[in-house]
């Protein structure tokens, strides 16, 4: 055997040997885990819509300074409030990849 086929016959054991471990990698197969979501919401009845009271002052003064400040407070409070009911209801409801 000369030289040259001796190294061309190492060169393709070399070749097999590497190609072997390459592809014992692939021999077993990993088990995929998927992730799901979970919501925990509060109960509904914790978060109720907030009351606007009517305006019934008797004070002019009173009345023109305060109330206005009473009533923008009441609707931000309610805005998020009714925010989070939308986003509650929008949860709650089974997706369609949930049904099947």
């Amino acid at each position: 055997m000369t030289t040259s086929q001796s190294l061309k016959r190492k060169w393709q054991v070399l070749n097999a040997t590497f190609l072997m471990l390459l592809l014992s990698g692939c021999a077993n197969r990993t088990e995929t885990v998927s992730t799901q979501v979970i919501f925990r919401l509060p109960p509904a009845g914790m978060l109720v819509p907030c009351n606007k009271p009517s305006v019934q002052g008797t004070w002019p003064e009173v009345v023109s300074e305060d109330i206005p400040r009473l009533k923008q407070a009441l609707k931000e409070c309610n805005q998020q409030i009714e925010d989070y009911l939308n986003w509650r209801a929008q949860r709650e409801q089974p997706t369609e990849r949930e049904t099947q």
